[in-house]
């Protein structure tokens, strides 16, 4: 009886392995978000130059792209992507600022991509990113045409202190331009993108800043009158994903992934430019204005803008060694 059982248990687990032997060998699927909308300039340039040829794979990994900030608010992605809510993100890092004190720092920069690479800035970043936010970066794009403009609604005065003076002003805001906008005397208003368009239109906010291109798209033009120049800060747009997720993958998929990644860094200068240069254009003939600040007004305009941004920056407590980090990313 004893022998009859386990021939019949050796059948049963002959025939199970078998049945799993002929089942197709199953996906890792990846979800995708992005924290701006998907007509976003460098969205756009996201979903057609990394997340349609990482979908175009051969080797069974599957990346579903669930949506913009329409579905996931913007400044709750890097939470969710921590948690495994969400395991690739395509966002601005000073939006999850809150949740990693070094997403901060993108932006504020002043070294190339290849010299924090070279330095260990770069390193130091994604251990940053590893253990604060459970994530490695994927890819840091549009690196040497990311820039940033102040657009206004009125004209500003000009300060030798501080550049332009927006005293009595209400500007929209985010962390990274929060402390440049207080140390010009504006009123920085925390506002998301999607609520730009009606915030200007009612008067809510008076101006912004914000990174150069996808203003046409919403339609701001049609409220701004004023952009100031000297442009500053650069790239915080970051492609990262759920590190608990990348360790999941097979090696062959973590290496398609990052081949993919430095093709889409090489070609999001080129098509992100081309882009810009069209909104610029746009910007011109809907008859928005630039105001060039010179000599001791830019001085004063740049001064301002960093110095206000790097003294709130030192009062933070870090994931990595900031002492050594700052000086490696801006100098």
């Amino acid at each position: 009886m004893k022998d009859r059982s386990l021939k019949i248990a050796a059948a049963v687990s002959m025939a199970c392995g078998f049945a799993m032997a002929s089942l197709p060998a199953q996906s890792s699927t990846i979800k995708v978000s992005t924290c701006q909308v998907k007509t976003h300039d460098h969205v756009v340039v996201f979903l057609n130059e990394f997340l349609k040829p990482a979908q175009a794979n051969k080797i069974g990994l599957e990346l579903r792209y669930l949506g913009g900030p329409e579905v996931t608010p913007y400044n709750k992605q890097g939470a969710a992507m921590k948690r495994g809510v969400l395991d690739l993100i395509f966002c601005p890092t000073p939006y999850y600022g809150a949740s990693l004190p070094e997403a901060r720092l993108p932006g504020v920069h002043n070294k190339s991509l290849v010299e924090m690479r070279k330095n260990g800035a770069y390193d130091l970043l994604e251990e940053a990113w590893n253990k604060g936010l459970n994530s490695h970066i994927l890819a840091w794009p549009a690196f040497n045409v990311s820039t940033f403009y102040v657009y206004t609604k009125f004209k500003p005065k000009l300060s030798k202190k501080t550049g332009i003076d927006l005293s009595g002003k209400k500007m929209r805001s985010t962390g990274l331009y929060k402390p440049m906008l207080a140390a010009m005397n504006a009123t920085a208003i925390t506002m998301s993108p999607s609520d730009v368009y009606t915030g200007l239109e009612r008067g809510v906010v008076d101006g912004m800043a914000w990174p150069k291109g996808s203003i046409t798209k919403q339609g701001w033009q049609k409220f701004l009158r004023y952009k100031i120049t000297p442009n500053f800060y650069g790239a915080t747009f970051m492609a990262t994903i759920n590190l608990d997720k990348w360790k999941s993958l097979t090696q062959a998929e973590r290496d398609f992934l990052t081949e993919l990644s430095k093709k889409y860094e090489q070609r999001s200068d080129e098509i992100v430019g081309k882009s810009l240069v069209i909104d610029e254009e746009k910007l011109k003939k809907a008859g928005v204005k630039n105001i060039d600040l010179k000599g001791e007004y830019a001085k004063a305009y740049l001064k301002t803008i960093y110095d206000a941004k790097w003294k709130g920056n030192d009062k933070y407590k870090y994931t990595v060694d900031y002492k050594k980090l700052k000086p490696l990313m801006y100098e």
